[in-house]
């Protein structure tokens, strides 16, 4: 018997504790496996179809276990331990926590449609059922209403949505590849539903300065001045819902003219400039506060307001005041607008709203010129060359002539003629 207590009973195998264990070596190092057993027959036959797999896995073949494992892989499995890694990025990254809640979300109606199907066995034509499944509200939930009463909702995803799920389910299906779990993904290749001119972009739901006016004063009038505070500090910052609403007075510094906020997306410039208007609205603020939060919730003054019910008050001024429909993210693209046209370049405004992505998202996604802009603007150009000596208002000019052509006249003046 060796000073570890394992007795050698045949070749690879020891006795230790009544058990039988194998001496193997796995990656270049030895070890030991139990066998789970003290019986010396079946001992040597679980020893001998551990070497047959060891073979099998040098040689890259699967083994029948590995394959029936792989085979009762449900997506619900698949679902879970992807949301246990944390829904890493494919290069094992964390993902902001901001898109980890929206994978979250959307791998419910995911689990709903898929949970109990073997993940081998999904295929492309799959992903239209699926969309055809949440297109006709297949998906349902529950809710309870403020009588107790619940309800159920019938949802449907859209096209952006369905897509936005699927990814979300290809991402899981990509973790279990890299595990060993699956050999492939059957969603790789999937192409989009979501047709680029189908996207309405955040301009498209921006106010002008006249109907942000009016939605204002409609909120103030009807005793949501809580609200209207919100999407001011909303449109005169260019903040998303998601970072203005959480704000406190601690990040205020007017006499700096900064306040100091978190970006959402890992987004960059950590402040938002106090601009004359916006300064205006602070202070009028600051005299109404009756919190540590700048817009605390109506009912518990020690939680932000809800973002949800903001935009519904949104939503219902614009109905009301006959107005386009506007939401919060609209907001942002109402004060890129309102930069654009005061002259500032498309890459100091994605500086200001704290956009990594640079100047093309401000001139593709965000960035619009109202028509009364564009009108004044085209009313400065000129199609034809004034007369000579008058500009185009009627004015005499003097008309300066090239410096190249000057230098040499007046050289030409100091050098005597010489007949």
């Amino acid at each position: 018997m060796s000073a570890t207590g394992f007795e050698r009973i045949d070749g690879g195998l020891y006795r230790r504790n009544g058990l039988i264990y194998a001496r193997v070596r796995e990656d270049g190092k030895r070890s030991w496996r139990g066998t789970g057993t003290n019986d010396l027959p079946t001992a040597r036959k679980l020893f001998k179809k551990w070497r047959e797999e060891q073979v099998l896995k040098a040689h890259g073949i699967e083994t029948a276990e590995a394959a029936l494992a792989r085979n009762r892989l449900t997506v619900a499995k698949v679902l879970d331990a992807y949301i246990l890694a944390g829904c890493p990025t494919k290069k094992m990254q964390p993902k902001s926590p901001a898109t980890v809640r929206n994978e979250l979300k959307a791998l419910n109606p995911v689990r709903r449609h898929f949970g109990e199907r073997a993940a081998v066995t999904l295929k492309l034509a799959d992903c239209d059922k699926y969309r055809d499944w949440r297109n006709a509200g297949g998906y349902t939930i529950t809710r309870k209403r403020k009588d107790g009463e619940e309800v159920t909702i019938r949802t449907r995803g859209g096209d952006r949505g369905v897509d936005l799920e699927l990814t979300t389910l290809s991402n899981a299906l990509r973790l279990g590849v890299r595990r060993g779990e699956l050999k492939a993904n059957p969603l790789a290749g999937r192409t989009a539903y979501g047709v680029a001119e189908n996207v309405r972009h955040c301009r498209e739901v921006a106010p002008t300065p006249e109907g942000l006016a009016k939605i204002l004063d409609w909120l103030r009038d009807s005793n949501e001045a809580g609200a209207a505070d919100v999407v001011a500090f909303m449109a005169y910052s260019g903040l998303r819902i998601g970072e203005a609403v959480p704000l406190t007075w601690a990040a205020v510094n007017i006499g700096e003219g900064l306040v100091n906020v978190r970006r959402e997306k890992r987004g960059c410039n950590p402040w938002v400039a106090i601009t004359p208007e916006l300064e205006t609205l602070l202070r009028d603020m600051q005299g109404r506060a009756t919190s540590g939060l700048m817009f605390p919730s109506p009912h518990d003054p020690s939680k932000p307001r809800d973002k949800a019910r903001i935009n519904r008050r949104i939503a219902a001024a614009c109905v009301a005041l006959k107005l386009s429909h506007v939401t919060p993210h609209g907001l942002r693209s109402y004060f890129v607008t309102q930069a654009r046209q005061s002259g500032l370049t498309d890459a100091e405004i994605a500086m200001l709203i704290g956009d990594k992505t640079g100047p093309s998202i401000i001139a593709t996604t965000y960035g619009d010129l109202r028509d009364d802009h564009l009108l004044a603007q085209a009313r400065r150009v000129r199609h034809t060359i004034a007369p000579s000596g008058e500009a185009a208002s009627g004015i005499p000019v003097s008309i300066p002539t090239c410096p190249q052509e000057s230098s040499r006249t007046h050289k030409a003046e100091l050098v005597p003629k010489v007949k």
